[in-house]
């Protein structure tokens, strides 16, 4: 089956090149064979966000990891991400100021944001919370844990606010 449709193996191995924080191109698409590539950027839609969720909470933990380790202020850094992704947003849908957003700047949002907005909540507080129950560090956990529930509360607000 992999030597027919090898991207049927992606789900198992993924061997994806990175283009970006949410950009991704198959290997057989690159190589000349199959179809061509589109030279026009592809604007992210749910799965886009989902993955640029994923990347931004993955970055902001490793930041905090980094931070205690260095004698640096974790909770500063994850306050700061709270305030951002909880409080009031910097566009329609709530992102860390200190991250790239997953769409490019101006252009019209490709998802409803009204939607939007619990969902990058939840699926961020449902990560930290992985992070908070993974972690040997009781104070890192913690932190984490603080930053989940207060992420899930804004995402059971709907209101963006938290």
């Amino acid at each position: 089956m992999g030597r027919l449709h090898p991207e049927a193996i992606d789900g198992i191995v993924p061997h994806l090149p990175v283009l970006g924080p949410t950009r991704h191109v198959h290997l057989a698409d690159a190589g000349g064979g199959g179809r061509p590539l589109n030279p026009q950027p592809i604007p992210p839609g749910a799965a886009e966000l989902r993955l640029a969720v994923a990347a931004t909470v993955n970055a902001v933990a490793n930041a905090a990891i980094t931070a205690r380790l260095s004698d640096g202020d974790v909770g500063r850094i994850l306050t700061e991400v709270g305030d951002d992704w909880c409080g009031t947003p910097h566009g329609r849908i709530p992102w860390p100021k200190h991250w790239p957003f997953p769409w490019p700047p101006g252009e019209p949002y490709p998802i409803d944001w009204t939607y939007a907005t619990p969902a990058v909540q939840a699926q961020a507080a449902l990560t930290f919370q992985a992070y908070a129950g993974g972690i040997a560090d009781e104070e890192l956990g913690a932190a984490f844990g603080g930053l989940a529930e207060r992420l899930a509360d804004a995402a059971l607000q709907g209101t963006g606010t938290g």
